[in-house]
């Protein structure tokens, strides 16, 4: 079972920030989860919220905040809202990366920023899957994960649609039956958010190809991992 960092290293440094991503890979994580939306001026950033207000010490919504002012913020501990390139430049030669969009009618610029870096490894996810439909539109060849909070026909008709080889589903939505059912589909399943050692080994137990931790810390020295080797030397900011 793969380990990935939710936000980074998001327990212990700011969410989505560089230096959450940079030890995120110091603890030999196998991918790294992160958020996107396109600010005023169309530059794709990674955070969560489209309200600044809960993760900065600005105001404002992303989408009507220009880059510089947004980088004008303090994300915590001095870190900046990084943008999806600048995340890009740390971590695309170390790990996979699941991208998730939140914002909408961001698809073109954010595969636009992607396309840039031809050695990363990643996916794209969202719970709107219109804007996934509209990825597939524009490429055959992304890797697309609908993300949903509970197992459905409708779950297993837009990754059937999409091509999809994997869900990232909330884990207690991920039983027996379920598991049963995704494995008969062909479909990986990624469970979400798992901070609970006992937790990642019941989902681990029924199958499930990865995880997304904000501990992965603690996953991967709870043995919940099949990663090998040792982790990579921490990376400059």
């Amino acid at each position: 079972m793969l380990i990935y960092a939710h936000r980074g290293l998001s327990a212990r440094y700011p969410e989505n920030t560089l230096l959450a991503f940079r030890h995120a890979l110091a603890t030999g994580a196998d991918g790294i989860e992160l958020d996107v939306h396109l600010t005023a001026d169309k530059v794709p950033v990674v955070i969560h919220d489209r309200d600044v207000k809960r993760t900065t010490n600005g105001s404002g919504v992303v989408d009507q905040v220009a880059l510089a002012h947004l980088q004008s913020f303090d994300a915590g501990e001095g870190q900046r809202v990084p943008t999806l390139a600048a995340v890009l430049d740390l971590v695309a030669d170390h790990v996979h990366l699941d991208v998730e969009i939140k914002g909408k009618d961001i698809a073109h610029e954010v595969l636009t920023v992607l396309d840039q870096y031809p050695s990363a490894r990643w996916a794209i996810s969202s719970f709107d899957w219109a804007t996934l439909r509209q990825i597939r539109r524009l490429t055959a060849a992304a890797e697309l994960w609908p993300l949903a909070d509970r197992s459905d026909n409708d779950l297993f008709a837009i990754a059937t649609e999409l091509g999809a080889p994997a869900v990232s589903l909330f884990s207690g939505a991920y039983t027996p039956a379920t598991a049963a059912a995704f494995s008969d589909a062909g479909l990986r399943v990624v469970a979400w958010t798992v901070n609970d050692v006992r937790e990642a080994e019941r989902v681990r137990g029924l199958g499930a190809y990865a995880l997304c931790t904000d501990v992965p810390d603690r996953i991967i020295a709870s043995g919940q991992t099949a990663r090998r080797g040792q982790p990579p030397v921490l990376a400059r900011e």
